[in-house]
């Protein structure tokens, strides 16, 4: 094994507290954009909703994804899930920049008041709760699966 080896890469009495797996960092980033994706459709296109509907719709999105970033990374470590917070507040933050400075975003957004930071201030911070709180549910999760079928007798 090299010295750069991944934290999926090892065994699970060989992983550091520290490692960060990110694989399943990917992975969980790819499943909440898509989910942010199909749901600002629906809140924009179909469904005539605002900004705020698909946003919380995001926010349930990124949090399956660091499920899944804590389920395969097999630890609840909550580093796996606010790199993905963090990943995916970045491609979010650079759309809507890029839709202003591009003059192709209305405004005030949909559904949001003229001068109302208060979105700009919760939404991020949901963003950053989504990640780890999903991450160490998918972890511990996972670890618990793994322990119910663990035989004792093996070390």
């Amino acid at each position: 094994m090299n010295a750069m080896a991944r934290g999926t890469d090892r065994p699970e009495w060989q992983r550091a507290a520290g490692d960060i797996a990110w694989a399943a960092v990917w992975g969980g980033f790819a499943i909440a954009l898509l989910g942010t994706l199909a749901a600002a459709t629906w809140a924009f296109a179909f469904a005539g909703k605002g900004t705020w509907w698909a946003a919380n719709l995001g926010t349930l999105s990124l949090f399956c994804g660091a499920l899944f970033a804590g389920w395969r990374a097999g630890t609840p470590e909550p580093l796996n899930g606010a790199f993905v917070a963090v990943l995916y507040f970045s491609t979010a933050a650079a759309a809507i920049f890029g839709g202003e400075f591009l003059g192709v975003l209305p405004d005030p957004l949909p559904g949001l008041p003229r001068g109302d930071s208060t979105f700009f201030f919760v939404w991020p911070l949901a963003q950053l709760a989504a990640g780890t709180l999903g991450a160490m549910l998918g972890g511990w999760l996972r670890e618990r699966s793994n322990r119910e079928k663990r035989d004792e007798n093996l070390p």
